[in-house]
């Protein structure tokens, strides 16, 4: 580039020259014809105030061996050429070598007596060129020569070391090579950088080294530090379960023993066991809270999308709120922006995040006011509620949501609690896509803003994959040889003081009760004697829950059985999806149990039909009905449906809203006007959340409308039972909500 450089310079510098020699040879040329001009009107004059030409033009032929001048002539002062001199040339050549007409006055006694015009030409930049070529290419092959020879120098004492530097600088970018060093150069200036690098690469080599030792280190503590969270949560969840067990004994044997001190009259014996029976919701209230935390730390926490009416929610949680109120003098405040579309999102969640901060905000009010007031922004939903109670410092804020910490001790002392609530609401709220932040002023009051939102993603089919039946179920039912003895129950459980509470509970609704201490026993007394309802734990030794309730939907003897989870394992939507009729946690609420036990001793009659496009929840609808004994018939469409319904006569229709060939409004619509002897009653089984326009359509035609979020089979089958109209029925009910 520097020999480049200089050829181009060099190159410039001959035209340049070119160019001064141009013009200074034209100026030269102008000065010596303006002076053979003068001369010859000084001499010319004389002849032509005598009228002597041949005088004159031997005067003006005195230019002929002048190269640059073509011709010379006189003109009187009434124009006509007095005399003249022209070289030898054609017209055409005189005019393109002296293209220049210079023209001078005659005078004579200082009077103008004529007027010279001389043709004059100049040498071009070409002819120069052509005449100085030789020597400058001479000028310019050694200046070049000279260049090279100096830039060959250049690169070699300096220009190849600086490569070699920028090679190894590359090296050590792209590939991480500290250990490159560049050999020493005998250029004493060089050689003092080249010096600098290798000890600055050095130093950086040592410095990466201990850098890649603490990362190291530093990723062996996270990890010990990841891994000991995880032993912590998993201590938690298993400290939970254990703690939950004999609770669930604690509770149901005290539930017990109250009916039989009000029975006996004991009245103080019967206001002690009431003491032991709040401690122990208590307890076990906070052993929730913990299974939840741990649960979300371990990353095992679902969201379960589904739509819901945001305003019904929040006055869902302002009538829970009204008892907690009531014990500190506190008026409830409820507002819902009317615009609030329908939200799909985790209703579970959203609703303990708004019970965790408004029952705060109840605890550290006194005779106040708490609010709660819900819009939408955009994208998301905002709830604030707000208190006038005791407020919150700045330093209390910093720590608020961290687990089990409260503003200071003596809140603790004065108001009671855990401090797992904030943390909890805390972390459901990211969950849903959302955020929690507080404003307070000690003595005035906190306000909470929790943020979630509004669609937290698409609904899937049957809100997960539910897993299809492997086979349809039997059309009869096995049932006891005896049609007079009582119905058997199973309960497969290893716990002690369950088995015995859930053995007293079907005894007294009437069952007679067999029980396995694990799942391989309970397998082979369910195949053994056909029970009419299990009751199974989760976690057992041998075979656990979830393989026994593998094993009972393989086996087509087996599968028709309906079975009803009782564990301390709060995986619902697991226990649906594995072949479970229901799912109860312990400790199991009583009258629920008797509820169930109930339901599955008093088998029914009547034909279903079930409307459902979706194959899975088709399914599960299918096993709920038949396990109670209906005859269940199910199609996918409204089309469908109106077909078999003009063939065929059906006792009640469940039906979805949202079908191809024909929606749920249409089937309801048509099952209207068929005559009252043959109209089925109609339950609207749906995900679906209805407007005022929906609502109308559906008035006065369904019996009932049940929704499909945590819909269980064996509630399904309660819920149609309820809703079975009396054969012939002319009534056509109202809409209600399940």
């Amino acid at each position: 580039m520097t020999g480049l450089a200089v050829a181009f310079a060099l190159l410039l510098s001959v035209f340049g020259l070119i160019a001064l020699q141009y013009a200074t040879e034209r100026s030269l040329a102008e000065s010596r014809h303006d002076q053979i001009a003068r001369v010859i009107s000084a001499n010319i004059g004389p002849a032509i105030l005598f009228g002597d030409r041949v005088a004159a033009e031997e005067n003006l032929s005195s230019v002929h061996d002048i190269s640059d001048i073509g011709s010379v002539r006189v003109y009187s002062t009434d124009g006509t050429m007095f005399a003249g001199y022209a070289a030898p040339v054609s017209q055409e050549d005189a005019d393109a070598r002296w293209p220049t007409e210079v023209r001078f006055p005659v005078l004579a006694q200082n009077e103008k007596v004529g007027e010279l015009r001389m043709r004059v030409g100049h040498r071009s930049p070409l002819d120069i060129l052509g005449d100085t070529a030789p020597a400058a290419l001479l000028i310019f092959l050694v200046s070049l020569a000279v260049t090279l020879t100096t830039t060959r120098w250049l690169n070699t004492m300096a220009f190849r070391p600086i490569d070699r530097l920028s090679a190894a600088m590359r090296r050590i970018s792209e590939l991480g090579d500290y250990s490159v060093r560049l050999e020493r150069d005998p250029d004493p200036d060089f050689d003092g950088i080249v010096s600098s690098f290798n000890s600055m690469i050095g130093e950086v080599e040592s410095r990466n080294a201990e850098l890649s030792h603490t990362a190291e280190e530093l990723r062996a503590a996270r990890d010990e530090a990841e891994n000991a969270n995880v032993a912590k949560s998993q201590f938690l969840a298993n400290m939970s379960h254990e703690l939950r067990t004999p609770l669930n004994a604690i509770i149901g044997y005290t539930e017990v023993l109250q009916e039989e001190l009000v029975l006996a009259d004991m009245p103080r014996s019967v206001e002690d066991v009431e003491w032991i029976y709040g401690s122990a919701r208590q307890l076990l209230s906070l052993i929730n809270g913990i299974l939840d935390l741990s649960k979300i730390e371990a990353g095992r926490m679902d969201v379960e999308l589904h739509e819901f009416n945001v305003g019904q929610l929040v006055r869902e949680v302002g009538g829970m709120l009204e008892p907690i109120a009531a014990q500190k003098g506190n008026t409830i405040h409820l507002q819902v922006e009317p615009s609030i579309p329908t939200a799909r999102s985790d209703s579970a969640k959203l609703r303990q995040c708004l019970l965790n901060l408004a029952s705060n905000a109840c605890k550290f009010t006194e005779n106040g006011h708490v609010f709660v007031l819900a819009r939408h922004d955009g994208e998301d939903l905002v709830f604030t509620v707000s208190d006038t109670g005791i407020g919150i410092s700045e330093e209390e804020l910093s720590r608020l949501f961290q687990p089990f910490v409260q503003a200071d001790a003596s809140t603790t002392r004065r108001y009671g609690g855990t401090g797992l609530g904030l943390a909890i609401c805390w972390r459901f709220a990211e969950m849903l896509g959302g955020s929690v932040d507080v404003e307070s002023t000690p003595g005035e009051g906190a306000s909470f803003t929790l943020r979630v939102r509004l669609d937290l993603g698409e609904r899937e089919q049957a809100d997960e994959a539910v897993r299809t039946l492997a086979s349809p179920l039997d059309d009869a039912r096995q049932s006891p040889s005896d049609a007079s003895r009582p119905p058997l129950a199973l309960i497969v459980d290893d716990e002690p003081s369950s088995v015995q509470l859930l053995t007293r509970m079907v005894s007294q609704c009437g069952y007679d009760a067999i029980c396995a201490g694990n799942g391989r026993r309970g397998l082979d007394l369910a195949l053994e004697r056909k029970p009419d309802l299990i009751l199974l734990d989760i976690g057992m030794p041998e075979l656990d829950g979830w393989a026994f309730l593998r094993e009972m939907e393989a086996n087509d003897a087996l599968c028709t059985i309906p079975v009803i989870v009782v564990t301390v394992d709060d995986s619902y939507r697991r226990a649906i999806n594995a072949g479970a009729s229901d799912h109860l946690l312990k400790p199991v609420n009583r009258l629920e149990m008797h509820e169930i036990l109930g339901q599955y001793a008093n088998k029914q009659s009547g034909k279903v039909l079930i409307v459902e496009d979706d194959e899975a929840t088709a399914n599960l609808h299918r096993r709920g009905m038949e396990q109670v004994g209906y005859e269940v018939s199910a199609v996918t469409d409204g089309q469908a449906a109106i077909g078999l319904l003009e063939v065929e006569e059906f006792d009640l229709v469940l039906t979805d809203l949202r079908m191809p060939k024909g929606d749920g409004f249409q089937l309801v619509d048509r099952i209207f006007g068929m005559s009252p002897d043959r109209r089925p009653g109609v339950v609207v089984v749906t995900g679906k959340v209805l407007d005022e326009d929906e609502t109308r359509k559906l008035d006065g035609k369904i019996i009932k409308l049940v929704s499909k979020n945590g819909l269980s089979p064996r509630r399904l089958a309660l819920d149609a039972h309820s809703a079975l109209p009396r054969p012939h029925a002319t009534s056509s009910p109202v809409v209600q909500s399940a």
